[in-house]
C-alpha cells in the first residue's frame, strides 16, 4: 500500500469507529485495477461465472414463482403462491413467454460474441452475519459483444427493500444530493448492425411485458413490483454493465460531497479525498453502500455499510 494511503487509511479507522457494522473499504488501484461497479463487484465476491441457459431458466422460474426467491425451499413463505393468486398467469402466459425466452436465447447466441452470463448473489461467506433466515436472494444477467464491438448488457428487474434501514445508520447524510444515472454521454453512435440487432431483441422484448410479483406481502407489507427484462447498449463493456443495472434497479450512483452526522469525518472527505461518490448495491432485501473518496495517489478510500430488510409478518 503506498505509504501516503495508508496514512489517510490511519485516520479514516480513528474517525468511523462505531459498533454498527460499517467497514472501512479501501482500493488500491495498481494492484486492483480501475475502480467501477463491475471491479467493485467482482472484488466483492458478488460475481459469479455461469451458463446462458442457467440464466434465462432462473428468468422464466422467477415468473413461474412469481416472487424474487423459490419461497417453497425450507417451507418459507412471505407471499401467496402463484397457484392460490387471483393475478391472471395461466399455462398459456407461461407457455407464450417461454416461447419468447427460447427466441431471445436464439437470437443472443447466433448474434453476439463472447456471450457470457452471469450470477449476481450475496457472498456465501460474510464478515458480517445477517439476523434473518430467508432464502437468499440472486439474480442474472447476460453480457454480449456484438460484430461492430459495441457491447450489451441485459438484467431482470431487482427490487430494493433494503433502504428501510438506513435512518439507522449512525453515519447520517447532512447534505442532499443528485442521484446520478450513469449514463454514457460521450458514446459513439452504434452501428446501423447494432441498430438492426437491437430493434429485433425490442420485437421480442415487446413480447414479454412487465408482470407483477410479490416481494414482502403479509405483515401489511402488500409488496408487489414490474418485473420485467432490462437491457443497455453501449461501446464499452463496464458501460452496458452499469447503465442495464441502474436501470433494473439493482444499482444507485450519486456523484456528491459526502456529509456525516460527524463533523470531523466530513471534514475529512472534504479536505483529504477528492471525486466523492456513494454507490448502492441492492440485493432485495439486502444493501451494500459504498460512501468513498479518491486519494491524491489514485486509491480510493470510503466505508462500507450493510444494510438488511426486517421482515416482521
Amino acid at each position: 500500500m503506498k505509504p501516503e494511503t495508508e496514512q489517510l487509511l490511519g485516520t479514516l479507522e480513528i474517525l468511523i469507529w462505531h459498533p454498527h457494522p460499517s467497514r472501512i473499504f479501501v482500493w488500491e488501484t495498481e494492484e486492483q485495477g480501475e475502480l467501477n461497479v463491475w471491479n467493485l463487484a467482482i472484488a466483492q465476491g458478488f460475481v459469479s461465472l455461469t451458463d446462458v441457459d442457467v440464466a434465462i431458466a432462473h428468468w422464466q422460474s422467477v415468473e413461474r414463482w412469481g416472487t424474487p426467491t423459490n419461497q417453497s425451499k425450507n417451507d418459507y413463505e412471505y407471499a401467496p403462491p402463484r397457484n392460490e393468486r387471483e393475478d391472471g398467469w395461466n399455462a398459456e402466459i407461461e407457455a407464450k413467454r417461454f416461447e419468447s425466452y427460447q427466441q431471445l436465447s436464439q437470437l443472443l447466441k447466433a448474434e453476439l460474441q463472447d456471450l457470457q452470463a452471469f450470477r449476481l448473489s450475496v457472498p456465501a461467506q460474510t464478515d458480517y452475519y445477517f439476523t434473518f433466515d430467508h432464502p437468499d436472494f440472486f439474480f442474472y444477467i447476460l453480457i454480449g459483444k456484438t460484430e461492430d464491438g459495441d457491447w450489451v448488457c441485459f438484467s431482470t428487474s431487482v427490487p430494493d427493500v433494503a433502504p428501510g434501514l438506513a435512518e439507522e445508520i449512525i453515519y447520517t447524510r447532512s447534505n442532499k444530493s443528485n442521484s446520478l444515472l450513469m449514463e454514457v454521454t460521450n458514446i459513439k453512435e452504434l452501428s446501423a448492425k447494432t441498430l438492426v440487432l437491437q430493434s429485433r431483441i425490442e420485437n421480442i422484448l415487446s413480447e414479454l411485458p412487465p408482470i407483477e410479483l410479490y416481494s414482502y406481502y403479509y405483515g401489511g407489507y402488500k409488496g408487489i413490483y414490474p418485473h420485467k427484462i432490462f437491457y443497455a447498449f453501449a461501446n464499452q463493456k463496464i458501460d452496458a454493465i452499469e447503465q442495464a443495472l441502474q436501470r433494473a434497479g439493482m444499482l444507485t450512483v450519486e456523484k456528491t460531497n459526502i456529509g456525516y452526522g460527524s463533523d470531523e469525518l466530513s471534514q475529512f472527505f472534504k479536505a483529504k479525498l477528492g471525486a466523492c461518490a456513494i454507490y448502492r448495491l441492492s440485493f432485495w432485501d439486502r444493501g451494500y453502500t459504498y460512501e468513498i473518496g479518491q486519494t491524491p495517489t489514485g486509491d480510493w478510500l470510503g466505508v462500507r455499510s450493510i444494510l438488511e430488510f426486517e421482515y416482521n409478518p
